[in-house]
């Protein structure tokens, strides 16, 4: 499933709710109200209907759901998925598959990953836009890489961004659980009192611009492959990485001091 279906299905699922919770109570009320004409009926004075304490639905435990479009009865795993975490998902995807298509193009053992200095350039070859730190809440590169902590990292030795993920993710909806595990936690923070759990982006964040990057220095061993990543996640079952596998079309960056 890509992003844009899923976000679809989110659309669907929450007008239908609106509708569903519209006959419960209605259904409630119509039960209410019977409930004291019976009471009336019977002579009880002074009834009062016992209002059934509400509960929420049960959370399913996320890394056992097998479709995160349809978890039970049609409820999608990311029914509460607001902007961010859509921009958060799409960023996971994105972190993942650039560490993975670069291992794959390059094939160098002295390009072992890229370094942020390199990041940007990169990002912007792979994907054709580019990653705005200040469209997600941050004001820097490193903080927008610790909003995915669960995907993402530069490596402590080597200093190039690294990915927490088995190197072939065949269905996309790995990074569905991750952000719904994330949204989760933010969420009761977020009601114990916790208001820097709040998360605030603008919705470039889903899009970001796409300015031309500034070539890079290639010297006489200048790499020069062709193509790009697609800006849309590959179908459920693909893996991240085979799809950057055509993922070319950048120079070689100059060696690092």
């Amino acid at each position: 499933k890509s992003l844009t279906q899923w976000q679809a299905k989110q659309k669907m699922f929450k007008a239908g709710q609106a509708a569903r919770d519209k006959e419960a109570a209605k259904k409630k009320a119509q039960e209410k109200a019977k409930r004291k004409a019976e009471a009336a009926e019977a002579g009880l004075e002074g009834f009062e209907d016992e209002e059934e304490e509400e509960t929420g639905p049960m959370e399913v435990d996320i890394f056992t759901v097998e479709n995160v479009a349809d978890v039970g009865e049609g409820v999608p795993l990311f029914k509460d998925f607001g902007l961010e975490d859509w921009a958060l998902a799409q960023l996971r995807f994105e972190l993942h598959t650039l560490v993975q298509a670069f291992e794959k193009d390059v094939q160098d053992e002295d390009r072992n990953g890229i370094p942020e200095a390199h990041f940007n350039f990169y990002y912007n070859k792979y994907f054709k836009k580019t990653l705005t730190p200040k469209n997600f809440g941050v004001s820097t590169l490193d903080e927008v890489i610790a909003l995915v902590p669960d995907v993402a990292c530069w490596e402590e030795e080597s200093k190039v961004l690294a990915s927490m993920l088995d190197e072939e993710v065949e269905d996309c909806g790995t990074f569905i659980k991750c952000t719904e595990e994330a949204r989760r936690e933010r969420q009761r923070r977020i009601d114990a009192g916790d208001e820097t759990a709040r998360l605030k982006f603008s919705p470039l964040a889903m899009s970001g611009a796409a300015p031309k990057p500034t070539p890079l220095t290639g010297g006489a061993n200048a790499m020069r492959p062709q193509g790009s990543i697609a800006q849309h996640w590959p179908s459920s079952g693909s893996s991240s990485a085979s799809a950057g596998a055509s993922a070319k079309a950048w120079h070689r960056p100059p060696s690092r001091p």
